[in-house]
């Protein structure tokens, strides 16, 4: 019964597939992607030559979302899906499964080796459910490094004029513009964190943690990578911490909920700092870039380290 439902539903997917493509009314290359970084690389490389869509609703919690049927056959019906990796994205690993075309997916973090992917070292909270099957043990927050994001623009670059070798000198002009900006993006960054006034950052929850190793400073998140809440010997630890090193703020994500953050924030008289995680966009990120939201997130962090 399970093996005819699993046939029908590819079945469906493949009819859907046909009716798609030939109700296409231009000739762009259909991309399906995850985070927003990676959806705007592709879309600052492809330029006109691309119509980009990420699998997830804005101001969505990544490490909890469901896709849909409806999202799964979009996916199937596109030219591409581009994500990091099956180990670091159990939801596009989900849909991944069905495309049955390997040319129709570019995994951008699957060449890495374990020894630079961050493990997740939080403590639960006692009401935390073990059974989200979304959860990694790996930090999936890949995409905050500019070190790695280069390697990742290559790849779209390379998969781009793959799959459409007309236009390369367009894609090729794009990709230098992108990897200047992100180049100066890890300069900046190498700047803030050269010799900083101290060496830990607070944040809602543990997204910086390839940021952190690279640049060499520690980060505290106030939830797990995969936003778990703390235990309470976590809590008063962070709490003792932040009031004993008198560190001056703690910061908040875009789309990470706040309660026990508030809390930390109200009990040891910090000020509040903005980090834009780049997940996902919300309602307020109309017109934003990588660019744009990496610009901001490098002051939160000078901020936080040197002020």
């Amino acid at each position: 019964m399970k093996r005819l439902i699993v046939l029908l539903f590819i079945l469906i997917l493949t009819l859907a597939g046909c009716a798609d493509k030939n109700s296409r009314t231009d000739d762009k290359l259909h991309v399906y992607t995850t985070v927003f970084p990676f959806k705007s690389f592709i879309e600052q490389i492809g330029g006109t030559h691309v119509n980009v869509t990420s699998i997830y609703p804005s101001g969505a919690d990544i490490h909890t979302y469901e896709p849909t049927q409806k999202d799964t056959m979009a996916v199937a019906n596109a030219d591409l899906f581009i994500y990091s990796s099956d180990e670091l994205d159990p939801v596009a690993a989900k849909i991944a499964k069905v495309i049955k075309d390997d040319n129709k997916m570019l995994t951008l973090a699957s060449h890495m080796k374990n020894s630079s992917l961050l493990e997740h070292h939080h403590e639960h909270s006692e009401e935390h459910e073990h059974e989200n099957e979304n959860e990694t043990a790996l930090n999936p927050h890949v995409w905050l490094d500019p070190v790695l994001n280069e390697s990742f623009a290559i790849q779209i670059k390379n998969e781009l004029i793959a799959k459409d070798p007309v236009n390369r000198k367009d894609y090729e002009r794009n990709f230098q513009s992108l990897v200047s900006d992100i180049k100066d993006i890890d300069q900046q960054m190498m700047n803030i964190t050269k010799n900083p006034k101290r060496d830990t950052v607070y944040i809602s929850h543990e997204s910086l943690g390839y940021l952190a190793n690279r640049y060499h400073f520690k980060e505290v998140g106030v939830s797990g990578m995969n936003n778990n809440e703390p235990s309470q010997n976590e809590i008063v630890n962070m709490i003792k911490d932040i009031k004993s090193s008198k560190t001056p703020y703690i910061i908040y994500e875009q789309n990470i909920s706040s309660k026990i953050t508030d809390i930390i924030k109200e009990d040891t008289f910090v000020k509040p700092l903005k980090f834009h995680n780049m997940s996902v966009l919300t309602k307020d990120d109309n017109g934003a870039t990588y660019q744009t939201l990496m610009k901001e997130n490098i002051k939160t962090l000078d901020r936080a380290l040197n002020d």
